[in-house]
């Protein structure tokens, strides 16, 4: 540059490119957010899954109870009544346990 000084109209359009250029770069960041969020959910996603998906079962599960009889003495018929015990995985495996049944109790039994 020459050491002549800037004259308005020359700040101007300078000031003028430095926007646009800024607005430039800004539009780009812009357009690319979308695509960086995509890559950094799949990427969360992928490092999520995979440690489940490469776990292998290994060991035999085996299911301890607290204990075998539940006596609730005499109790009217068809009332419901209410028991708590403990389940425990005692074995080397993965122990997977559904819905409990509900026992029918015959009368008189």
């Amino acid at each position: 540059m020459s050491n002549q000084p800037i004259r308005k109209t020359q700040a101007r359009a300078m000031e003028r490119d430095r926007a646009r250029k800024q607005a430039e770069r800004h539009n780009t960041f812009t357009h690319a957010l979308p695509f960086v969020i995509a890559a950094a959910v799949v990427l969360f996603v992928g490092i999520a899954v995979f440690p489940v998906m490469n776990q292998t079962v290994s060991g035999t599960p085996r299911l301890q109870v607290d204990q075998e009889k539940i006596d609730l003495g005499n109790r009217i018929f068809n009332q419901p009544v209410r028991s708590v015990f403990t389940v425990k995985n005692v074995g080397d495996g993965t122990l997977k346990l559904e819905m409990p049944k509900i026992a029918n109790v015959i009368e008189g039994c």
